[in-house]
């Protein structure tokens, strides 16, 4: 199954620090989120395994991305060295698609 991307294209994965924009408020001020990713899980209802990824905050609230390899807008990976310690973020390869066009990307990964 292919990862999730944030928005440079990276693939996003367990370890990782992630900063989602939340919304806009007053004075054009950028508000973000930022989350966790914890494990990558598979159900045996599931036909693909997910990302569990945390909230970051003391009720234990998680969610779950589809491993689909998407093109995520509003994600960027800031922190991160992927599953057991394996390589920095910034060492991953970028999706070379993504500065082409964002559209065939999403369409090619459906």
């Amino acid at each position: 199954m292919e990862a999730p991307r944030d928005k440079n294209g990276r693939e996003i994965m367990v370890g990782d620090t992630l900063k989602i924009f939340h919304f806009i408020g007053a004075r054009r001020k950028r508000h973000y989120m930022y989350k966790y990713v914890e494990a990558k899980v598979q159900r045996r209802t599931w036909k693909k395994p997910m990302l569990r990824v945390s909230h970051l905050d003391t009720c234990n609230g998680h969610y779950y991305l589809e491993m689909n390899g998407e093109l995520l807008d509003d994600y960027e990976i800031v922190q991160g060295f992927g599953e057991k310690g394996g390589q920095c973020f910034t060492d991953r390869p970028k999706d070379v698609c993504k500065d082409v066009c964002k559209d065939v990307c999403r369409k090619g990964a459906e």
